[in-house]
C-alpha cells in the first residue's frame, strides 16, 4: 500500500473522530430511539404466547435463531462437498457448537460473566445443544448410510468418538 494511502486513511480517520465527538449527543439520542422503536417491533410483541413446553416467541428471539440455524447450514456447504466430506464437517460444526456448552461449571456464573440475563443464557445454552445434537444426529446418518469402512473400537480415533 502507498503511503498516500496510509495518509489519506488517517487523516480521514481523524476527522470522523472529532466529528463523532462533535455530535456525540445527538447520536447518542439517535441510537437510543432507534434502540427504543427496535424493542417495540422486535422484542415486546409475541409471536407466540408462553406453552407449558414453548415459547414466549418474539419476532427477535425467532429471527436469531433463524440466522444461527442458517449459519450453521451454510457452514455445512452441502452443495458444494460430497456426502462423506459434509459428514466430517457436521462432526466439526456439533464440536464448535458444543464449547459454549462447556465453558464453565454452572450457567449463572458465565451469564454474569457474559453480562447477560440467566433466562437469555439458558437460551444460548439450550439452542447450542440442540444445534450439536442435530449436527452429531447427521454425522451419524451419513456415516450410515454411506457406509465408510467398518467401525472397529480397536482403532483410536473411533473408541474416543463414541466415549
Amino acid at each position: 500500500m502507498e503511503t498516500v494511502y496510509i495518509y489519506a486513511i488517517c487523516v480521514g480517520s481523524i476527522f470522523a473522530a472529532f466529528f463523532v465527538l462533535t455530535f456525540r449527543p445527538y447520536i447518542l439520542q439517535f441510537v437510543e430511539y432507534v434502540v427504543l422503536l427496535l424493542c417495540k417491533a422486535l422484542t415486546y410483541p409475541q409471536i407466540l404466547r408462553r406453552h407449558s413446553s414453548l415459547g414466549p416467541w418474539t419476532p427477535a428471539g425467532l429471527i436469531v435463531h433463524t440466522a444461527y440455524i442458517t449459519a450453521n447450514v451454510y457452514c455445512l456447504e452441502f452443495w458444494k462437498l460430497t456426502a462423506i466430506k459434509v459428514g466430517l464437517r457436521a462432526a466439526n460444526l456439533a464440536l464448535i457448537n458444543m464449547m459454549p456448552l462447556f465453558l464453565g461449571t454452572h450457567l449463572s456464573f458465565l451469564a454474569d460473566r457474559f453480562g447477560v440475563s440467566l433466562k437469555t443464557f439458558r437460551m444460548v445454552h439450550r439452542s447450542a445443544g440442540m444445534m450439536s445434537f442435530a449436527l452429531v444426529l447427521f454425522h451419524v446418518l451419513v456415516v450410515v448410510a454411506r457406509g465408510v469402512g467398518a467401525f472397529s473400537l480397536t482403532v483410536p480415533e473411533n473408541l474416543y468418538g463414541l466415549i
